[in-house]
C-alpha cells in the first residue's frame, strides 16, 4: 500500500464523524429522491404496460340500447380498430353486507382485455363470473366458490371461474362522492351476455372502441356522434375515472417528488460542499508538506480528489440500491392499496442515475478546486496558516451603540460569523431545511383534515344519501320523499363549449338547500339564488370566466345547447362543476328528475328500500379518506424521521467544523482565565441565533412549500390550499430547537478536551 493510501485511511479514522457525515447527507439526499422516482416511475411505467398489454380501450359510448347494427356501423367508422358492446348494471351481493358489484355483460374480450389474476381464461360459452380479485381477497372468496347477486327481481348464482383485475377498473369507486376505494364494498364482476337471466330483452348500454391513431381520437369521437344517433356520450380516456385518477396520482406524485427530492438534495449537498471544501483547507500544511517533500501537483490533487469521491460514490450507490428497493417498494405497496395493477415494480428512470452521478462529480469538482487554489502557492506559503481576508471596518459594529455595551461573547460571536460567512450561511440552510420539512409533514396532515372538515362537517350536511335507481316511479319517489323529507339532487353529465373546445363535465341540480351546501372563496356558506348558472372558482379560472359572462352546455344525448348567464362563484374542495337550484332549471323548459336524496333519519339498519340503488351514510363516505389519511401518516412519520436525521447530520457536521475551526481562539480564551463553562456559552451561543434565524426563515418557507404540493400537485378537480394549525408550527420549532440545542450540548462538552498547547503551536 503506498503511502498516500495510508495517509486516505488516517485521514479517514482521524475524522471519521465527518466523513461519516458526508456519507450519511449523500445517502439521504440520493436515497429520498431514488426513492420517490422509483414507485413514482414503477407506477408509470407499469400501468403504460399494462393498458397496452390488455389493450384499454380509447372510447367509450354510453346510450340507451346499442343494436347490432349500431356496433357494425361504430366498426366501419375510419380510424376504428375494434368495437365491443357490454351491458353494464349495479347488482347487490347477497349474504354480504352492503357490498355493490359493477356487473358487466359481455359478448368478447378483446379490448380491455382481463388480466387472470386466479383461475379460467374467459369465454363467451362458460358459465360463471369473473370477479374482482381485490374485492375477492377482502370477502376471503375463491376460484370453485358460488356467489348469489341481485338485480331488481332478479337473483343470480354463479359460480367463481376467476380472479381478475380488468385495465379500465384500475381505480374504481362505489359512487362520485366516494373518494377512495376500499375494495370492501364495492368491486366488479364479468359474466357471459349468455348468463344474462332476460335474453329476449337484451339491452346494451355502453360501447368501448380501439383505434389505430391516437393522434386523430378528437376527429373518430366526431365521426362517432355524427353517425350513431343512439350514442347520449362519446368520451376518452381523459373523461375515465379509472384513467384519471390514477394518472392525477402520478403527477402529484411528481410534484411532491420535484419540492422533496429538491429540497433533500440541495441542503445535503450544499453541506457536503462545504464540508469537502473546509477540510481540505485545513489540510494546506499537509499538502505544503507534500510538494515539499517532491510530489507532483496531480498526484497531491488525485489524493484529494479522492476523498470526495469514493465516499459520495460509496453513499450514492448504496442510496440508489436502498432507495428503489426500501423506500421505492414501501411507497409503492401503499399505492397498490387503491390501485389494480397485476404487476407493479419500483423502475430507475436513467435520469436518476444522472443525478447521482452529478452529485459525485460536484463534490469532486469541488474538492479539486479547493485542492487546487492551494496548489497554485508555494510549498513554503502552503506550509504557513491561512490568514483571514477581513477588514477591520467590516467589524465597527460591535464597537459602536448597543454593541459596545453588550458582553464579549456578543461582540466575539458577531466577529466570528463575520470572519466566516459561509459556515454561518450553511448553518442557517440547515436549519431552515429541517424546519421546512418539519412544518411541511405536520401540515399536510392538518391540511387533509381541514378538507376533511370541510367537504364533510360544512357541504355534506347530512348523514345519509340514497342513491335512486334510474327507473324509479313516482309513486316510490313519493313514499321516499314523505318518509325521508324532499331534500334532492339530479347529477347530469354535460359538455361545456369553451371557445373552438367541448369538454365533459358535471350539472348539479339542487333542490336540497338545507343538505348540500355551497360555501364562497373564504369557506362561508352561499346560497344559491334562482336567476343563473354558478361555477366554481377553480372551473373559472380554467375558462377565464367571470360572474355576469356566459357558458354554453348541453347534456349528453340531448344536442340542444343552452347559454346561461354566471350569476356566482362557489368553491368546492373535491368536485369542480356547475351548480343551479331546481327553479331555474326548470325555467329551462328541462324536466328535473331526482336522482339523489338526503335526510338525517338513521338508515343503519336499513338494507333496501323500494326505488332505491345505494343507501350510503356520511360516516362510509370517509373511510376512503380515513384510509387514505392512514397511509399519509406513515409517509409523514417517516419524512419527519428522514428530515430529523438529515437536519441532526447537518448540524452536528457544521457544528464539528466550526469548534474544529475555533480550538484556536478557544484555546487562547482559556489562556486570558477563562472559564470552560464561559466558553461553552460563547459556542452555544452562536449555534443559537443561527438556529433561531433558520427557524424564523423555515417557517414561513415551510407554508409556502405546503401551499405549492397542494395547488400544484393535486388533480383538477381538487381545490384547497395549506391550512397549518399553530401546534404545527409549534412542533417544527421544537423539533428543530431539539435537534440544534441536543447537537451544540454534545459539541460543547469537547472545550474541555481541548489541549491548549497543541491548538496554540499549531497556529504557529
Amino acid at each position: 500500500m503506498s503511502r498516500l493510501n495510508k495517509k486516505i485511511l488516517r485521514e479517514i479514522r482521524l475524522n471519521k464523524m465527518q466523513f461519516f457525515n458526508i456519507f450519511i447527507m449523500v445517502f439521504l439526499g440520493v436515497f429520498v429522491f431514488a426513492g420517490v422516482h422509483a414507485y413514482m416511475d414503477g407506477m408509470k411505467i407499469s400501468g403504460d404496460k399494462y393498458y397496452e398489454s390488455n389493450n384499454l380501450q380509447d372510447i367509450w359510448l354510453s346510450g340507451e340500447n346499442f343494436t347490432d347494427e349500431d356496433l357494425k356501423n361504430v366498426k366501419e367508422i375510419s380510424n376504428v380498430k375494434n368495437a365491443e358492446r357490454i351491458l353494464n348494471i349495479r347488482t347487490e351481493l347477497e349474504n354480504y353486507k352492503d357490498v355493490s358489484l359493477d356487473t358487466n355483460f359481455i359478448e368478447t374480450n378483446e379490448i380491455s382485455k382481463m388480466y387472470i389474476v386466479d383461475g379460467e381464461e374467459f369465454s363467451k360459452d362458460k358459465k360463471g363470473v369473473w370477479l374482482d380479485s381485490y374485492l375477492a381477497k377482502n370477502l376471503d372468496l375463491k376460484v370453485g366458490d358460488e356467489i348469489t347477486f341481485k338485480y331488481k327481481d332478479y337473483e343470480m348464482k354463479e359460480k367463481i371461474l376467476g380472479l381478475i383485475t380488468v385495465p379500465d377498473h384500475i381505480y374504481s369507486v362505489k359512487d362520485e362522492s366516494t373518494i377512495f376505494p376500499t375494495h370492501k364494498d364495492f368491486g366488479f364482476i364479468y359474466l357471459s351476455v349468455n348468463e344474462f337471466p332476460i335474453q329476449d330483452y337484451m339491452i346494451y348500454n355502453q360501447i368501448i372502441v380501439d383505434i389505430d391513431d391516437t393522434d386523430k381520437i378528437d376527429e373518430t369521437k366526431r365521426n362517432i356522434e355524427n353517425n350513431i344517433k343512439s350514442a347520449i356520450a362519446v368520451t376518452d380516456r381523459n373523461a375515465s375515472s379509472s384513467y384519471q385518477s390514477y394518472n392525477s396520482e402520478i403527477e402529484e406524485g411528481e410534484t411532491y417528488s420535484k419540492v422533496f427530492t429538491f429540497l433533500f438534495l440541495f441542503i445535503a449537498i450544499l453541506s457536503v460542499v462545504t464540508t469537502m471544501n473546509r477540510f481540505v483547507k485545513r489540510q494546506r500544511t499537509q499538502i505544503g508538506t507534500l510538494k515539499a517533500l517532491g510530489f507532483k501537483n496531480r498526484k497531491i490533487i488525485k489524493h484529494y480528489v479522492s476523498y470526495g469521491f469514493y465516499v459520495s460514490l460509496l453513499a450514492s450507490i448504496l442510496g440508489l440500491i436502498l432507495g428503489k428497493y426500501v423506500l421505492g417498494t414501501f411507497f409503492l405497496n401503499m399505492e397498490a392499496q387503491y390501485f389494480e395493477i397485476p404487476v407493479y415494480n419500483t423502475i430507475l428512470i436513467s435520469s436518476v442515475y444522472i443525478l447521482a452521478i452529478i452529485v459525485v462529480v460536484l463534490i469532486t469538482i469541488v474538492t479539486y478546486l479547493s485542492c487546487r487554489g492551494i496548489l497554485k502557492e508555494s510549498a513554503v506559503e502552503a506550509l504557513r496558516t491561512e490568514i483571514p481576508k477581513v477588514k477591520n471596518t467590516k467589524f465597527d459594529l460591535t464597537t459602536k451603540g448597543i454593541f459596545k455595551k453588550s458582553s464579549i461573547s456578543t461582540r466575539w460571536n458577531l466577529r466570528d460569523i463575520g470572519r466566516n460567512k459561509s459556515r454561518s450561511i450553511m448553518a442557517v440552510v440547515g436549519i431552515i431545511g429541517c424546519t421546512m420539512l418539519l412544518v411541511c409533514a405536520f401540515g399536510m396532515l392538518d391540511t387533509m383534515n381541514s378538507y376533511l372538515d370541510w367537504e364533510f362537517n360544512k357541504i355534506s350536511n347530512f348523514e345519509y344519501k340514497l342513491s335512486l335507481s334510474n327507473n324509479y316511479t313516482n309513486e316510490q319517489l313519493e313514499k321516499l320523499t314523505d318518509k325521508y323529507g324532499k331534500s334532492t339532487s339530479e347529477t347530469l353529465g354535460i359538455e361545456i363549449k369553451n371557445g373552438d373546445k367541448k369538454e365533459a363535465n358535471t350539472l348539479v341540480v339542487n333542490d336540497a338547500k338545507d343538505y348540500l351546501k355551497y360555501t364562497n372563496h373564504n369557506r362561508e356558506y352561499m346560497d344559491l339564488k334562482d336567476d343563473g348558472i354558478y361555477i366554481t372558482e377553480k372551473l373559472s379560472e380554467k375558462y377565464n370566466l367571470n360572474i355576469g359572462d356566459t357558458i354554453s352546455w348541453h347534456i349528453f344525448g340531448d344536442n340542444t345547447w343552452y347559454t346561461c348567464k354566471i350569476v356566482g362563484l362557489n368553491r368546492d374542495p373535491q368536485n369542480q362543476n356547475l351548480n343551479m337550484t331546481r327553479k331555474y332549471y326548470e325555467t329551462l323548459g328541462l324536466t328535473y328528475r331526482a336522482d339523489s336524496l338526503y335526510t338525517d333519519e338513521n338508515l343503519s339498519e336499513t338494507k333496501s328500500l323500494d326505488g332505491v340503488d345505494i343507501i350510503q351514510s356520511k360516516a362510509n363516505l370517509q373511510e376512503g379518506m380515513e384510509s387514505m389519511l392512514d397511509t399519509m401518516k406513515t409517509m409523514i412519520t417517516i419524512l419527519i424521521v428522514v428530515s430529523a436525521i438529515l437536519g441532526f447530520v447537518i448540524i452536528y457536521n457544521l457544528g464539528i467544523l466550526s469548534f474544529t475551526e475555533k480550538q484556536y481562539q478557544f484555546a487562547t480564551l482559556k489562556v486570558l482565565g477563562f472559564k470552560n463553562q464561559q466558553i461553552k456559552k460563547i459556542f452555544i451561543k452562536q449555534n443559537l441565533w443561527l438556529s433561531i434565524i433558520g427557524i424564523v426563515l423555515g417557517l414561513p418557507l415551510g407554508f409556502i412549500m405546503v401551499d405549492y404540493i397542494f395547488k400544484s400537485a393535486l388533480g383538477e378537480n381538487y381545490d384547497f390550499s395549506a391550512s397549518i394549525k399553530p401546534l404545527s408550527y409549534l412542533l417544527a420549532v421544537g423539533g428543530s430547537l431539539i435537534v440544534a440545542i441536543f447537537v451544540n450540548k454534545v459539541l460543547s462538552r469537547k472545550v474541555k478536551t481541548i489541549d491548549m498547547v497543541t491548538s496554540l503551536k499549531g497556529n504557529e
